[in-house]
């Protein structure tokens, strides 16, 4: 009996996460993100390239995602640096230069 209850919990928690996923997927059809880093224990480092918009300031606006949640960076090309606009520790007015890690490998995907 208490097995059988157990495979019902197991059974109804797999039906929340496919459904929960199924609303992701559908909030996300439109974009396009690819891997820019992948860990041997299978967390990504992503950007939807659809994303991906110019501005007037002569920077690009880029989204990423991690496990930890997703992030909008503002990026300066010419110069090499950038920006967190949204995401944990985001700061609209501190500029860094890119120098290596995740922010590199982002750099290179989309900037021309």
């Amino acid at each position: 009996m208490k097995t059988h209850l157990r495979v019902t919990i197991v059974m109804c928690l797999i039906c929340i996460g496919a459904f929960s996923w199924g609303l992701a997927s559908a909030e996300a059809a439109g974009a396009d993100w690819k891997v820019l880093q992948q860990s041997t224990y299978g967390d990504t480092f992503s950007y939807d390239a659809s994303s991906v918009k110019h501005t007037e300031n002569n920077t690009l606006t880029v989204l990423t995602k991690t496990q930890s949640g997703q992030y909008l960076y503002e990026m300066d090309c010419k110069n090499k640096k950038a920006r967190l606009l949204e995401g944990a520790g985001a700061s609209q007015s501190v500029w860094f230069n890119i120098t290596g890690g995740e922010d590199e490998l982002l750099y290179k995907a989309v900037c021309p």
